[in-house]
């Protein structure tokens, strides 16, 4: 029997670390230590393989870190030994992560004729000094030239990444970097409001007093002005933070939405199987110990009940804007939704924060607002 899932590859290197990044990333890695890395990374793929006796996938994600820092041929590499040990079926979503600035014509053709038909480029701003205020290695012209070259070797699904919230941003600003995003066309754009994460260079400056945090109200201007302009211009707003053409909506995200179980392969993956969350050990160091052993590098793992798979399927569910189906919820669960949430449903449709219809429960536009506090309910 084969073991249908959406597979999460995490690269956790990075030429240097943006100043809000708290993912498991490290910079200035050799060629070597990088090619030991995938080594290990596809012999981890190989146990799963071999202990769940056939994996194949219904979508890939390769993420990190920069996925793109690699070479060409070390890109190639992974991407072709991927495809082989799962058996990738062909046509499925295969998105790789990558920032503009760390990509060429011989990368896109490698990731091209590797299988990759999805890019996920981190432009985060169409402002240089934006992008400074980041610590993006990027400059605008990468954004545009890796655009078009990745055009020009014929992909045709390209997902930009834009934040907000940003240090000193103001609204004009942002409504530039909406308009000039849309100019570009990609298939699908996420927006993401700047948190500042504990133990990051923008954390250090905050807590000196010389960074001055958003205030929730500002961001929410931002965030309910993206909404309007990019519905105007023919994005579909299907998730909190994403907007698709017609039809181009993130396959292996909306797994995570649907609560559906994943393979995470990698140095901090994180993965869902067989009703057991794990993330991995995130030395990468640590991590390739642990394979030479024979041994799978997992670092944590909690055991999800039905009460918190339950819970779950709601709170990752209402971060769709279709909402949490009631029919698929009794096939996972085998209790009804309205039934076991009754008196958090009632209080929340009271306040306006969720709706209700005979198929389905989703946010209000208020609710998406302030989604958090509603997911809270559930937990």
């Amino acid at each position: 029997m084969t073991n249908n899932f959406g597979i999460y590859v995490h690269i956790p290197f990075c030429q240097t670390k943006c100043y809000y990044c708290d993912f498991v990333s490290y910079p200035h890695k050799t060629d070597g230590e990088k090619e030991a890395y995938l080594a290990a990374l596809l012999q981890e793929g190989e146990i799963y393989q071999k202990g769940l006796k056939g994996v194949t996938g219904k979508s890939i994600y390769i993420g990190g870190g920069t996925p793109t820092c690699l070479t060409g041929g070390q890109i190639f590499m992974l991407l072709t030994n991927l495809s082989r040990l799962f058996s990738l079926p062909k046509g499925i979503e295969f998105t790789v992560e990558a920032n503009p600035g760390t990509l060429n014509e011989e990368k896109l053709l490698a990731l091209k004729d590797a299988g990759c038909n999805r890019l996920s480029l981190g432009v985060q701003s169409f402002s240089a000094h934006e992008l400074q205020v980041l610590g993006r290695i990027h400059s605008i012209k990468d954004v545009y030239n890796t655009f078009e070259l990745a055009r020009k070797v014929g992909f045709n699904k390209i997902s930009l990444d834009l934040m907000y919230g940003l240090p000193g941003q103001t609204r004009e600003g942002w409504r530039d970097n909406l308009q000039k995003v849309v100019a570009l066309r990609p298939e699908h754009i996420s927006l993401y409001q700047l948190n500042i994460e504990k133990g990051t260079p923008f954390a250090l400056l905050r807590d000196k007093g010389l960074l001055q945090p958003f205030t929730q109200d500002e961001a929410y201007l931002m965030y309910r002005e993206a909404i309007g302009y990019l519905k105007a211009k023919g994005y579909h707003h299907y998730e909190i933070s994403n907007f698709a053409l017609p039809g181009k909506e993130a396959v292996h995200n909306s797994l995570y939405w649907q609560n559906e179980e994943y393979l995470g392969l990698g140095a901090g993956a994180a993965g869902y199987l067989q009703g057991v969350r794990y993330v991995n050990e995130k030395d990468p160091a640590l991590y390739q110990n642990q394979l030479q052993q024979g041994e799978l590098p997992v670092a944590e793992k909690e055991l999800i009940d039905s009460e918190v798979a339950m819970a779950e399927t709601m709170f990752l569910g209402l971060r769709l804007l279709a909402g949490v189906s009631k029919t698929r919820f009794f096939q996972k669960h085998g209790v009804k939704m309205e039934e076991k949430y009754e008196e958090i449903i009632h209080k929340l449709k009271k306040q306006d924060l969720l709706k209700e219809t005979a198929i389905h429960l989703a946010l209000t536009s208020k609710g998406l607002y302030v989604g958090n506090e509603v997911f809270q309910e559930f937990l």
